[in-house]
């Protein structure tokens, strides 16, 4: 029996809970297709923000100041940078720089650690 979107998007946040307990795990547009967990805030301190994502589909955007360094931790991720489609394996690394447009998506689950420099911000995440 297949899950809905419903039960994969609690299985994911719960999964993200119990590997990284005592850290908020939430889906960062609703749809249940990205979710992200805070493992070092930017409001720890504001030169680095350490992200686990798991990305099924997120939204083309960009980022004025924020250069991104992607690290897939499991799973197949289709991350496309301006023009450029990058096939991206456990263990790969790659950097989007400012001001590029970027998304990602994933035939099933991709959960990859993203360290920003300087740290993300709501204002500095602008959909296009």
């Amino acid at each position: 029996m297949e899950e809905s979107a419903k039960q994969r998007s609690d299985r994911i946040l719960n999964e993200l809970s119990v590997k990284y307990p005592d850290k908020k795990a939430y889906d960062l547009d609703g749809r249940g297709e990205h979710f992200v967990t805070k493992i070092e805030p930017a409001s720890d301190q504001s030169e680095y923000d350490l992200t686990v994502e798991v990305i099924i589909s997120s939204k083309p955007h960009k980022h004025i100041r924020t250069t991104q360094n992607y690290k897939v931790l499991s799973g197949t991720l289709e991350l496309h940078d301006e023009e450029k489609t990058i096939i991206l394996q456990k263990g790969s690394l790659y950097t989007v720089v400012p001001p590029n447009i970027h998304w990602a998506k994933s035939e099933n689950e991709c959960w990859v650690e993203i360290l920003s420099k300087p740290g993300w911000t709501k204002e500095d995440h602008i959909v296009v």
